[in-house]
């Protein structure tokens, strides 16, 4: 693998950890952003271990960085893992695709219990229409009052996705986000 290759891979790398982190952009889908950082993380080492660079400085600082941002993953992975309530991410619920006038968003709802004051915890994302597989989240409630995981609401059946719509149109649309 040449040394280009491996400085791009780092730098990508490094870039796609600091728009996670410091931004509200992510790749669709709740567990996508720890998949991809893992497949990063395993994919960088890999190339800048078993391929040397023609200088030797570079190949420090190309494997030093390799090692941070692997440890930075591989921290907050284990971190999250260490929280208690790991098991209420394990019970989220997502509704992919609403398109509301003429835009596409994501809604993730995951319940929490009475600890929060609430149901649960719920936020929606936007998904440019040129570019679906990315989202930016524009709406966020972590003491949502309706019960996503519930198809019933005081005894009547609840279309879900309805709320959602409604939810995207109130909190997103209406109030220009």
């Amino acid at each position: 693998m040449s040394t280009r290759n491996q400085i791009l891979i780092v730098l990508f790398f490094a870039a796609y950890l600091s728009i996670l982190l410091l931004t509200d952009i992510s790749v669709v889908g709740f567990w996508t952003d720890v998949i991809i950082s893992i497949l990063f993380s395993f994919l960088s080492l890999r190339l800048v271990f078993r391929n040397k660079t023609n200088k030797s400085w570079l190949t420090i600082i190309l494997r030093s960085a390799a090692v941070m941002l692997s440890l930075i993953v591989f921290g907050l992975a284990i971190l999250s893992l260490s929280n208690p309530f790991i098991l209420d991410t394990l019970k989220l619920r997502s509704f992919y695709y609403q398109k509301v006038g003429g835009r596409i968003f994501h809604a993730y709802f995951k319940p929490v219990g009475a600890y929060s004051g609430g149901q649960g915890n719920f936020w929606i994302t936007e998904s440019p229409i040129f570019f679906p597989i990315i989202e930016e989240r524009v709406y966020y409630d972590r003491t949502v009052h309706h019960d996503f995981n519930d198809d019933n609401w005081d005894g009547q059946p609840t279309d879900n996705y309805e709320v959602v719509r409604i939810y995207i149109k109130e909190e997103v649309i209406d109030k220009g986000k």
